[in-house]
């Protein structure tokens, strides 16, 4: 019985322990914030204007690289037997530069928030050949909401919409001993948001992006007739441009508005945004396409050249599978 007692005792001592500096720190921030609340808004404001222009760079990026088919060129609808045509589901992620990001919400208060994410992406397509003239068109679409991602005590949120079309022409098919080649334009529409929060703070974009690309891709199959299957190795460079209005904010909940008080700012918010196309990027991609019947599973992997190494370097990864006639 005395040993119970003696818990008991024990964990009320450790929960007013425990009370108590979480009070204390609090009330540490608190104090500090409203000392200094100029210094620290200015981080803020800065280390979400960074991440949102890293996002206007980064979603681009994430949205062409899914509508990434390994043939240079998929033939003809019209005439043709049997009629080309595909559609399939694209799965993948692009690296994102949070450094700012990270800052911020470091002096919100919220720990644990890396300088890099990857930025998942998942969507579907279909593409159908041309008529008469050698000639393919493309449309994809996705949507996702994934909230409350828990990345080291952080829940992370993100929201991802894309709709983008395109066409390609092909310069040469492909045949017995030559490569396809084919030139494209495409266009592509991206809003969504990402965001991170804990308990007592939350910081977040809300993006805006269009984006306009030009691209050159080279491929050749290798399949053996009979079995119906093979494989076709593929290589593209891509120049995109983009335009964008992206909304950042911040704000304190929850204890912390009462324990800072209103005497000083508890949430801001700003916009970081382009008049017109802009900003262009040069971008290599390629990758593998396994072709079984009529499926093709397709390994492709994208870098921006203006933007290679380290947390800062963007470039993407996606797995696509297919069917394609």
């Amino acid at each position: 019985m005395k040993i119970v007692k003696k818990l008991f005792v024990s964990a009320v001592l450790f929960a007013a322990f425990t009370s108590y500096s979480f009070a204390d720190s609090a009330s540490d921030y608190a104090t500090a914030y409203k000392a200094d609340s100029d210094a620290y808004i200015a981080v803020f404001n800065s280390g979400l204007t960074d991440f949102s222009e890293n996002l206007a760079l980064a979603v681009p990026q994430a949205a062409v690289q899914q509508n990434v088919y390994a043939d240079a060129f998929i033939g003809k609808l019209f005439p043709a037997v049997p009629p080309h045509f595909a559609f399939g589901i694209n799965a993948g992620a692009t690296h994102l530069n949070t450094e700012g990001l990270a800052k911020a919400a470091d002096k919100l208060g919220i720990s644990g928030v890396k300088n890099s994410y990857f930025f998942p992406v998942l969507n579907a397509d279909i593409r159908v050949g041309g008529a008469i003239l050698p000639f393919d068109v493309g449309l994809s679409f996705m949507t996702l909401d994934i909230n409350n991602i828990s990345f080291s005590d952080v829940d992370v949120g993100v929201e991802f919409f894309t709709i983008a079309a395109d066409v390609r022409y092909a310069l040469i098919e492909d045949g017995l001993v030559t490569p396809g080649l084919s030139l494209g334009l495409g266009y592509s529409y991206n809003k969504g948001a990402f965001s991170v929060s804990q308990d007592n703070a939350e910081a977040s974009v809300d993006y805006d992006v269009q984006t306009l690309y030009g691209q050159i891709q080279v491929s050749k199959a290798f399949n053996i007739p009979v079995a119906r299957i093979g494989f076709t190795p593929f290589l593209g460079f891509r120049g995109i441009v983009s335009k964008y209005s992206n909304d950042w904010s911040w704000k304190f909940k929850g204890d912390y508005l009462t324990a800072i008080g209103t005497t000083v700012p508890t949430s801001g918010k700003g916009t970081v945004s382009s008049d017109n196309f802009g900003g262009f990027q040069p971008q290599i991609y390629g990758g593998l396409g396994f072709n079984f019947v009529f499926m093709q599973l397709t390994a492709s992997a994208c870098a921006d050249l203006r933007h290679l190494g380290g947390d800062t370097s963007i470039w993407s990864g996606a797995l696509s599978l297919r069917f394609k006639m």
